[in-house]
């Protein structure tokens, strides 16, 4: 089987609603073509390279899937350049079957600054009560 991988990007500005929306639009227009998904996951919002179509900020989603009808699969890839639910897209083909992907482990972190200010002041007291120790012990060692 031949096995893909799609990242597109879209408008950062939308609601969460609505991005979820053009998920699933874009799921089943795919599903349509006889292909498999195996991976469809969002990457979080990013910063682009250039402006594009006056966006300077993009969701990035990753979907993997089993190709199906290639004829199918050229009209999809027709309908992701025409819509206007993206603003770029990028289909690569895969030599092998990815991995399946439950989430991204730094998108949890980057996306809530609270749990990333406690991590940072667990280190801080961690690395504080290290310091404390070895001074105790160099006193010890001096006496």
């Amino acid at each position: 089987m031949r096995y893909y991988e799609l990242i597109y990007i879209v408008n950062s500005n939308l609601e969460r609603k609505k991005n979820d929306q053009v998920m699933k639009d874009i799921g089943s227009r795919l599903e349509n073509t006889k292909s498999k998904i195996i991976n469809h996951v969002v990457w979080g919002k990013k910063k682009l390279a250039y402006p594009i179509n006056g966006n300077t900020y993009g969701n990035y989603i990753l979907l993997h899937y089993e190709g199906g009808d290639k004829n199918k699969l050229n009209e999809f890839d027709s309908w992701l350049k025409l819509s206007g639910l993206v603003i770029r897209h990028m289909i690569v083909r895969l030599e092998e079957k990815p991995d399946v992907v439950k989430d991204f482990g730094d998108e949890k972190e980057g996306d809530n600054p609270e749990k990333k200010s406690e991590k940072v002041a667990v280190e801080k007291e961690d690395s504080k009560e290290q310091t404390e120790k070895e001074i105790v012990e160099e006193d010890k060692e001096v006496k």
